[in-house]
């Protein structure tokens, strides 16, 4: 009865020393920065070289960007649309600067400044001149099961005012600016 019961004990101790050896290996907190920094003078280089493969590339398959004003792309294949097209619009200049970057376990948060300078040529849609921006980021990464850390989320928050353009002189074809309708049942005091 005493060996069975040893052999038991020693059984379920090597069944949970090996269910440990299927832990993710996260590297430490220092390694983790040097890797996103490295990562984050990729995705610049990637984003001021016109190259949207490499941009995509640096999200989680499911990860979502929400540049500043455009609408939100959710999923690698969404931002690789949305930068091939956006980089035939002219020359993209970025710059990031991380301010602060936390790590629990496969989850890190960055936050930090960027800057964005767009020169438009003839290919950019009317309504869209160059422009200059400045702000602030926040960035969720993850690391994968493929063992690299990538961007699960990422939202650029402008501190540039909104550029307004008077109704008279939307382009042809864009509605002027209305507020959203209310939901029926709304009381009028509350839209």
């Amino acid at each position: 009865m005493m060996t069975r019961r040893l052999f038991v004990v020693v059984w379920l101790a090597g069944l949970l020393a090996s269910a440990c050896t299927n832990v993710k290996q996260v590297p430490d907190e220092t390694a983790v920065r040097d890797i996103i920094e490295t990562q984050n003078q990729e995705l610049v280089e990637c984003w001021n070289t016109g190259e949207y493969e490499c941009v995509a590339a640096a999200f989680s398959e499911e990860g979502w960007q929400m540049m500043p004003n455009a609408q939100a792309q959710a999923g690698t294949e969404a931002i690789r649309r949305f930068w091939q097209q956006a980089f035939g619009w002219g020359q993209w200049e970025f710059s990031m600067e991380t301010s602060l970057l936390e790590q629990s376990g496969p989850v890190a948060i960055e936050r930090g400044k960027y800057t964005i300078r767009f020169a438009a040529d003839v290919a950019a849609p009317p309504g869209r001149p160059s422009s200059q921006d400045r702000g602030n980021y926040v960035t969720h990464w993850r690391f994968d099961a493929d063992g690299r850390w990538r961007i699960a989320a990422q939202a650029l928050v402008s501190e540039v005012p909104a550029r307004v353009v008077p109704a008279a002189s939307a382009p042809s074809g864009m509605p002027p600016a209305q507020p959203p309708p209310s939901p029926p049942g709304v009381p009028e005091e509350i839209r």
